[in-house]
């Protein structure tokens, strides 16, 4: 069951999930596999208590204990260990993501903070998608999926052995999907191509060294609705364009076992992602250099990591985002320890760290944290923790301008002019980006009880986070603006002040002196029913509160409560057939959208030892909804989220 899965994410070495202090959840490769996900955003629908909005057909909005955006900020992404998080818009671009499913071992998420391991920006949580050792992917593996919404979704991966130490895989994959049938302002552009190649080559040397090295190539064409100023009205204008964007990882890790009671670990890791769009060109590469220790001493395990990033941005202005200075090279720095002592052995123990971290915006980030886990008896683990983390500015806060929706001029005059063309007119509006603003610093408090026997388990958190320098937007419109304007229309040249008010532009400043208050709990309930039948049942309560100074708003999220309930169901009711369902019901006002019930059923036949068919309902009950409808956090028009009906046949062997 889920509890006994071995993870390593929470705390950089293995223990099973039921051990672990933090609340942890192991999506397995079974699961994956059983629930017919045609894409990792997809497979994260099935962990409870992580909030995944559908923005269309190509984009997500994916976060916890808090509120999910187009750029969720607070989110580390990882795929085995390689930081997939950009510092332009705080992004994760999931709708280029594209890990094979099939070659997924397990996707561990860190429902809370994870600064201490992982490093800054992830205040809310950590996904850490883990890949298989090609050692376990030897033979030919292949599938093809159509439906209603995917004309169609191809993959092939071939692995073999390299001698009798070594092994690989080589992958490729052709996706081409519908848009949705209905959207707002526009028709429906959203539709992806995708094509992705890539390899993995694994050795152990011997029983003390082993090594991997993996490298994936991803180009995707997609359409998106979305709005910009680009004209001399000022005003958001719904335009309609096609994105390309290219992706490529490249990361080594070679691994020591220096003694029974030592091992290290480095990983170098090499990302480029390129996107263009006729308004948009970025540019961005990072560098990773990851070195660990672990080590027992006596009654103590010791972790220790030193770490290095080097990323180069280069984002083309363009007519609504344009930069006051370039900062193409950014820096980061540091390490962490971590210790753990057995207080009782067996039974309590005590966790203490720290991470120390430069990076060149808001130079040293200091994130502690200290857990405690009692295991009374075999059956039940309490633990707790309280800790510290960081989140960066993304560089649109910290040194970019964006042209937002302008501002009338009726809105900020004191009276209005009489002058309908005048009280009406949108005076351009600059989001301006400061160099002042400071990180957001959240301190975490966390509780957690797990129960488990043979049969069910219990998984309960409850946590609150309180955040201070958190980033909002201020304005304070200064009337003296329009001083050229009245002395010209006092004066009668109409033309001249019109051209006067044309020439004027108000500021929206980023401030970082707001506090932010996040509190809320997951409960979730596994019940094995028989060797062929086990069930999850869960729900999870998130509150988002804001403290303000005058004259400011959120920039991203808003005062909300949100609640999710959550059914999960894995039946083998005859050899060879399984049905697997997800139930969510999500109810939130943070989103401006209504609640909805959306239910994921999929039923898998075995046809013989290598050959698989599978029949995908998503949404079933949903009918076409919206999930997101945030248009001032992003730029980008929303669709609505249709039924699907989708076939696919595998064969492996």
């Amino acid at each position: 069951m889920s509890m006994d899965v071995q993870a390593t994410s929470a705390m950089k070495r293995a223990e099973t999930a039921f051990n672990t202090p933090a609340s942890i959840y192991v999506l397995t490769n079974e699961r994956i596999a059983h629930s017919g996900a045609q894409s990792v955003p997809e497979a994260l629908k099935m962990v409870p208590g992580l909030v995944v909005r559908q923005l269309d057909n190509n984009q997500w909005a994916i976060t916890s204990r808090g509120v999910a955006s187009r750029f969720s900020s607070k989110m580390l992404v990882l795929i085995d260990g390689q930081n997939l998080y950009t510092p332009k818009f705080s992004a994760v671009y999931w709708e280029t993501l594209n890990v094979p499913l099939y070659d997924i071992e397990r996707i561990e998420v860190i429902r809370g903070q994870g600064g201490l391991l992982w490093g800054s920006n992830a205040t809310n949580g950590v996904i850490n998608i883990i890949t298989k050792n090609s050692f376990d992917t030897r033979g030919i593996y292949a599938d093809m999926a159509t439906g209603s919404l995917t004309n169609y979704q191809t993959n092939f991966r071939y692995g073999g052995d390299i001698g009798s130490k070594a092994s690989y895989r080589v992958y490729g994959q052709l996706r081409d999907g519908e848009p949705s049938s209905t959207a707002l302002d526009l028709p429906p552009v959203d539709n992806i191509e995708q094509t992705s190649f890539g390899a993995r080559f694994d050795v152990n040397i011997n029983d003390s060294w082993s090594g991997f090295i993996q490298t994936d190539h991803t180009r995707s064409d997609y359409g998106q609705n979305y709005r910009g100023v680009i004209d001399e009205t000022n005003l958001n204008t719904p335009l309609s364009g096609q994105f390309n964007r290219k992706d490529i990882r490249v990361m080594g890790r070679i691994e020591n076992r220096i003694s029974s009671q030592a091992n290290q670990m480095l990983q170098l890791s090499w990302l480029e992602q390129t996107g263009s769009h006729i308004y948009l060109e970025e540019e961005f590469t990072s560098i990773d250099a990851d070195y660990q220790l672990n080590f027992l001493y006596q009654d103590l395990r010791f972790d220790l990591g030193l770490i290095y990033r080097a990323i180069d941005v280069n984002f083309n202005d363009s007519p609504f985002i344009f930069s006051d200075t370039r900062l193409n090279t950014l820096h980061q720095y540091g390490g962490f320890v971590q210790a753990q002592y057995s207080i009782i052995p067996e039974q309590l123990k005590l966790i203490a760290g720290i991470r120390s971290e430069h990076n060149e915006l808001t130079e040293w980030e200091h994130q502690p944290l200290v857990r405690m886990l009692w295991h009374p008896s075999p059956r039940h683990t309490y633990w707790a923790s309280v800790s510290r983390s960081s989140r960066i500015p993304a560089l649109i806060e910290y040194n970019d301008n964006y042209v937002i929706n302008g501002t009338k001029v009726k809105s900020i005059l004191p009276t209005e002019t009489g002058i309908e063309f005048i009280d009406n007119y949108a005076v351009r509006t600059i989001l301006n980006g400061n160099n002042q603003v400071d990180s957001e610093k959240s301190t975490s408090y966390e509780l957690g009880y797990r129960y488990s026997d043979h049969k069910w388990q219990l998984d309960l958190s409850l946590y609150r986070t309180q955040s201070t320098d958190a980033t909002v937007l201020t304005i304070e419109p200064d009337v003296h603006l329009f001083d050229s304007f009245f002395n010209h229309l006092n004066q009668g040249q109409l033309a001249n002040a019109l051209d006067a008010l044309r020439s004027t532009s108000i500021s929206l400043d980023m401030v970082s002196n707001a506090e932010l208050n996040t509190y809320g709990g997951d409960i979730g309930v596994s019940w094995q029913v028989s060797d062929n039948f086990n069930t999850e049942l869960g729900y999870s309560y998130n509150h988002f509160e804001y403290d303000l100074q005058a004259n400011t708003f959120p920039a991203i999220g808003r005062n909300s409560t949100s609640k999710q309930t959550f059914f999960k169901a894995d039946w083998r009711y005859v050899a060879g057939q399984n049905l697997f369902a997800v139930l969510r019901h999500e109810q939130s006002n943070a989103y401006n959208t209504d609640n909805y019930t959306a239910l994921d059923v999929t039923w898998n036949w075995a046809i013989s030892d290598y050959i698989t068919f599978s029949l995908i309902g998503k949404n079933l009950i949903a009918n076409t909804h919206l999930e997101f409808e945030n248009t001032n956090e992003t730029y980008t028009i929303p669709n609505y989220i249709d039924e699907s009906i989708t076939g696919k046949l595998a064969v492996d062997f």
